[in-house]
């Protein structure tokens, strides 16, 4: 396939999604699932492929290193510490035991030796907002709940960073490498990515606000700078061989938190252009392995691992790390099953790929089922599992309850408009 037909083939994927975005709105069709369908329809049709190599890893790997920034930006780390305890737990607690039992899972069910099975309960446990999307803007749950989704998946990508390279170098060990090739790439990577994001952060919030302050810099390049500003932290700290995503990660938190009062909206930062660039990134996942995987379905090991990993590892680890929080059994379900995973799971396992020199078959295939399967699972279940919580809470109102709490709101990344009851 041509560059120029990969081109007009993602171009149109697009218009056509746009076009059709306002019933999708209003549907059980999320944006990411649509973008899927009609990569695989796409291959099937024009019988192309479109590998996970090259141009198409790097523009993934930019998509991810934007949205850890976005996502890292949004959130203001005093008002977290001091009125978002669930989310805390779920990242503190949460993602830990999530990671751990998604590793006995794998080694259980595909016999994965400790270093891949640890790997691939790390790169099974982020979650991606844009998935939950329809969870982040229905209305009718409480602000606290939505909050805590939004909070949760917004920051446990950029957390796992550090349990990616440790799961890394347990696997090159155990592949044989020598200590100074497992421990020496981990030093580097952590420790670069976190001098780069500490430098880029602290510059570029100086730089921001003396130019906003001096008036040299204008409102409409406050996007176009930030989205800058993430690409150089990603691209700078890659270039000493240091790990781009902490380092972006890290450059937007910093970022925020020194320049939280520079002006209104300078957080809510290209958030159509980083949703359009992770829709083009699901429509790339459908064209590339969806379409493999129909063809050639995995062993029923793979299956029954995936939907472990969406059922049971991340219900139980919430559910865990919820113990001793007053909330109504609903919401605490509800918690568990929205986990999604998607573009950061994707792109770890590249990652992976990248730092190995085997990954097995199965697990390659473990993560592509369990990401696709949540597309869809996660996608159809969002609006109707949301207004069943609504429900629920609303049956069961107590103005004590702390579902109804007030909190401190968050911008959430999300370009939906207020959904509406499906036709």
């Amino acid at each position: 396939m041509t560059a120029d037909a990969a081109i007009l083939g993602i171009s149109v994927a697009v218009l056509l999604v746009a076009l059709v975005s306002g019933r999708i709105e209003r549907s059980l069709i999320t944006g990411p699932m649509l973008v899927v369908t009609l990569g695989v329809l796409g291959s099937f049709l024009f019988d192309f492929e479109l590998p996970m190599t090259g141009t198409v890893t790097l523009f993934l790997e930019i998509t991810l290193a934007l949205v850890l920034f976005s996502d890292a930006s949004r959130i203001d780390l005093k008002a977290l510490r001091d009125d978002h305890r669930w989310p805390q737990r779920m990242l503190l607690i949460g993602l830990p035991l999530a990671i751990l039992l998604g590793a006995a899972a794998a080694a259980l069910l595909l016999g994965l030796p400790v270093g891949l099975a640890l790997l691939l309960g790390v790169i099974l446990a982020p979650t991606d907002a844009a998935l939950a999307e329809p969870v982040l803007v229905t209305d009718e749950l409480p602000m606290r709940v939505r909050q805590t989704v939004n909070v949760e998946s917004g920051l446990n990508d950029g957390l796992a960073l550090p349990a990616l390279f440790i799961a890394i170098a347990f696997s090159g060990a155990e592949e044989g490498l020598s200590a100074a090739d497992v421990v020496l790439p981990f030093v580097r990577q952590l420790g670069l990515g976190i001098v780069g994001g500490v430098f880029f952060g602290v510059i570029g919030a100086w730089l921001f606000g003396k130019g906003i302050a001096s008036g040299w810099m204008g409102p409409a390049y406050h996007k176009i700078g930030i989205v800058a500003l993430a690409l150089a932290a990603f691209g700078g700290t890659e270039l000493v061989q240091g790990s781009g995503f902490v380092a972006s990660f890290l450059a937007g938190m910093i970022f925020a938190a020194k320049s939280r009062n520079t002006g209104p909206g300078l957080f809510e930062f290209a958030e159509n252009e980083s949703s359009s660039l992770v829709l083009v990134a699901f429509l790339m996942f459908g064209a590339s392995e969806v379409r493999p995987l129909i063809e050639n379905p995995p062993a029923i090991e793979i299956w029954a691992l995936a939907l472990v990993s969406l059922v049971v590892v991340r219900p139980v680890a919430v559910a865990l790390s919820l113990i001793g929080r007053r909330l109504a059994v609903p919401t605490r379900l509800f918690f568990g099953w929205f986990g999604p995973r998607g573009l950061a799971s994707i792109v770890f396992l590249l990652l992976a790929l990248e730092e190995l020199p085997e990954i097995p078959p199965d697990l390659f295939d473990a993560v592509i089922v369990t990401v696709t399967l949540s597309i869809l699972l996660h996608g159809i279940s969002a609006y109707p599992a949301s207004m069943a919580l609504a429900r629920s809470l609303e049956r069961s109102f107590d103005v004590s309850m702390p579902e109804m709490e007030e909190i401190h709101p968050h911008p959430m990344r999300a370009i939906s408009v207020r959904r509406q009851s499906p036709d």
